[in-house]
Formats: C-alpha cells, structure tokens, sequence
C-alpha cells in the first residue's frame, strides 16, 4: 500500500492558521443533501462555529457575524450573493469546484474587507493528458462537465455547467404555462505553462435566476466573475501572483 499525502502531520503546529477548514469535493460528496444536489455552502454548515441563516438558505453566519461579513471568492473574484432559487441552493456547481478552505478568524491581511469569515472556493483546472465527459441527472437540475488537454501535459480546460428544468414543467399546465422558473450555471477555467517559470491561468464564472409570475412581478439576475492569473517563479524562495479580477 502507497500512501500519497499532501500535508504534513505536524501542519496545525507550525502554521499559523487558526480556524481554517478545507473540504475537498470528495468529502462533501459523502454528506446527504437536500434533493441530492452537492453544495459547498450547505456542507460547511456543519463546521464548529458556522450557523445557517435560516431552513433553505443557502446564506451563513460565522461566529455570531452578519450574513454580509463573509468574503466569498470563487478564484479570487468576489461573488457577492452566492445562492440560487432565492437561498435554497449556492451558486456553486460542485462537479467545477476542487476545493474550499473556510476561514474563521484571523484571517490574513490579503483577505481584507470583511469582519466574520472567509470561503476561498477553487476551480478545477482541468484534465492535461485525458478528455473526460461526466454528467448527472437530479431531481432539480442536471449537469454535465468537458475537461480535457489543450496541448498535452502543458495546458488544460474544464468547462461545467448546470441548468434546472421546473420550467418545462411548467409549460405542461395551462394555469402555469406563462410563469417562469430557473437557474442556470456555467463554470470555465483554461490554463498554460508559458515556460518552466511562468503559468496563466483564465477562468470565469456566469450565471443567472429567473423567477417570474404571469406579467404580474419577476426576479431577474445573476452573477459574472472573470479572472485572468499569472503564476511566476522568480527563485526558489520566492514567487509571484499577478491577478487581473472583474
């Protein structure tokens, strides 16, 4: 038996970081959820020190903060309401997401802007020698994921989305044929080994919700992140993040 770690045993003595969890994708996977969607929100609830806002919220309080105190970053862009189906579900697709590390006090200074929290959400970078298509059926909404190499074990892409379908549903009744409801997400992330020293990374974010009864009231709105990255080595001490972040 081999096994492969990625920490060192001793990491929670010689780090400096109080109150921070990371989950990766197979362990919330593990948790039974409503309707069987994976959620990172809905998981880190769970976590010591972390209350949700209320049955189908998908909004959380760290510690006694505000809602509005938590700093949430999907590849260092902010998403500032990050729930889909007013609260019932996050904007995040799990299938386009590597990991999350919630952090829940202390937080470092390049974090600044908020009192309670901060949820660091990373994107998959996509397969770089293999294509793969993966994909699911739920009761709410269906999936499908692309990832696969650009130029063999130099650049990858993953692209993931996710749509709900009550609205065909709703289309079968001739009292609701008018109305309107759904979310749609969609995830991108593409990289590139420029040289042995220098990496770009692009990745964004798009999604939307639309609610809307007969011509009588709607809710139309969404979220846009983009962020463009470059990884630089300048020795073997010392290494440089330049990001550009819409």
């Amino acid at each position: 038996e081999v096994v492969v770690s990625t920490k060192k045993k001793n990491d929670n003595l010689t780090k400096a970081v109080m109150g921070t969890e990371t989950l990766n994708m197979k362990d919330i996977a593990k948790i039974p959820v409503l309707f069987g969607e994976k959620d990172v929100l809905k998981t880190i609830q769970l976590l010591p020190g972390i209350k949700n806002a209320g049955e189908g919220n998908a909004g959380f309080s760290v510690r006694g903060g505000g809602l509005d105190q938590n700093l949430i970053l999907l590849d260092e862009a902010p998403v500032y309401n990050a729930s889909h189906l007013l609260g019932f579900f996050s904007t995040f697709n799990s299938d386009a997401i590597k990991d999350a590390t919630i952090i829940k006090g202390n937080a470092p200074t390049q974090y600044g802007g908020r009192l309670a929290s901060v949820l660091d959400v990373k994107m998959k970078e996509g397969n770089n020698k293999d294509f793969n298509v993966t994909g699911g059926i739920g009761l709410i909404s269906s999936r499908i994921s692309v990832e696969g190499p650009i130029q063999k074990e130099k650049s990858s892409f993953i692209v993931s989305g996710r749509r709900t379908y009550a609205d065909v549903f709703l289309k079968a009744s001739p009292d609701f044929k008018d109305n309107q409801l759904y979310f749609y997400d969609l995830n991108a992330k593409a990289n590139y080994q420029l040289n042995k020293k220098n990496k770009l990374f692009i990745s964004g974010y798009f999604g939307k919700d639309l609610l809307s009864f007969s011509s009588a009231f709607g809710i139309d709105w969404g979220n846009q992140t983009a962020t463009l990255r470059l990884n630089t080595i300048i020795n073997s001490k010392l290494f440089l993040n330049t990001s550009f972040i819409n």
